[in-house]
């Protein structure tokens, strides 16, 4: 399972992992269309163009062996710039954006702070949607004055959606938070100057519903959402993970918790081809990031990624997943023509 250089189609948003000697080929449509640069453990390659937002992610990346990073395609020519923190790219159709803010010791002041300042940047773009929104930041599950700070990260995110009376339950975007080993919480986003449709998982409880176990507020986010354009649909698949209704499963088994977490996967998409109308989707028409927590073998979860998925594009990363028991997580992208 290696990551194949696809040449993004035209009028389409897409993804490419691109290793340094597949640059050169592709720097002409970057500087056209890209709207952003992310590299994982490592910075972004020097080489591109420099008004390109990018992202450096402290998550090291475990496969493929040579590094890669991750560029964003807009649909047509991309206008760049930076507004305060918030370095930008737009298309006419999608805005992305990289942020980064020191957390310190209050990961809730700093998450609602960040998130306080992209509702407002979208929103004086025109880009009102959130579609899909990325967070790392350290130490995601050590206790911080009596509560883990994945769960402070929740009551900050929430708070912002509030105040900024956006809902916290529905229309979400998709989203994942993990733990990074160092650094500031980082995030990059992807809003719409269209409302996504917000996909739920019939096999999991919506997370903006969790019961208050897992935390004083619940996750702000959609299991996937699904963008529509005139030609074209992309879905943005969260982070998943091996989570039964709310329930953790097959606690220290990576191998089950990899096949819980396909099923899922299997599940979701199977709900989202009810949304799409003309577009069916299939668990191989995806590009995958699967993230590992620390310390947990790599090959079992290949294994069974293999038998399922022989020939998907996959990039493995080790992070901390939101929860402890948790070994794996994995979130996807794909888009199609009808």
């Amino acid at each position: 399972m290696s990551l194949a250089m696809v040449t993004p189609a035209e009028g389409a948003l897409s993804v490419l992992y691109l290793r340094q000697a597949e640059l050169p080929a592709l720097l002409g449509l970057i500087g056209e269309r890209g709207l952003g640069a992310v590299g994982f453990g490592v910075d972004p390659p020097a080489g591109l163009p420099p008004s390109l937002p990018r992202l450096r992610i402290a998550t090291p990346q475990m496969q493929p062996a040579e590094p890669v990073v991750e560029i964003w395609m807009g649909t047509r020519r991309a206008t760049r710039g930076r507004t305060g923190a918030i370095d930008w790219a737009c298309d006419g159709h999608h805005l992305f954006g990289t942020m980064q803010t020191e957390a310190g010791a209050d990961i809730r002041r700093a998450t609602r702070q960040t998130y306080d300042s992209l509702f407002r940047f979208a929103g004086r773009r025109s880009y009102p949607h959130l579609v899909r929104v990325w967070n790392y930041f350290p130490g995601i599950n050590r206790e911080e004055s009596g509560l883990e700070r994945y769960r402070q990260f929740n009551v900050g995110r929430q708070e912002a959606f509030l105040r900024a009376s956006r809902p916290v339950a529905g229309a979400l975007p998709a989203a994942c938070a993990l733990g990074t080993h160092s650094g500031p919480l980082a995030i990059y986003f992807v809003a719409s100057r269209t409302p996504a449709v917000p996909i739920e998982n019939p096999r999991q409880l919506s997370a903006y519903l969790y019961p208050p176990a897992y935390g004083p507020r619940s996750p702000s986010f959609s299991r996937a959402t699904l963008l529509r354009s005139a030609d074209r649909t992309a879905v943005f698949v969260s982070g998943t993970a091996s989570i039964l209704g709310h329930e953790s499963l097959h606690p220290g088994d990576a191998a089950a918790q990899t096949r819980e977490t396909l099923a899922n996967l299997a599940a979701l998409i199977e709900t989202l081809n009810g949304e799409s109308r003309d577009t069916a989707f299939a668990l191989e028409d995806f590009r995958y990031k699967v993230y590992v927590r620390p310390g947990c073998p790599l090959e079992p979860i290949e294994c069974e990624l293999a038998a399922v998925l022989p020939a998907a594009d996959i990039l493995f990363l080790e992070a901390e997943i939101c929860r402890r028991e948790l070994l794996v997580e994995i979130e996807a992208f794909g888009s199609r023509a009808p």
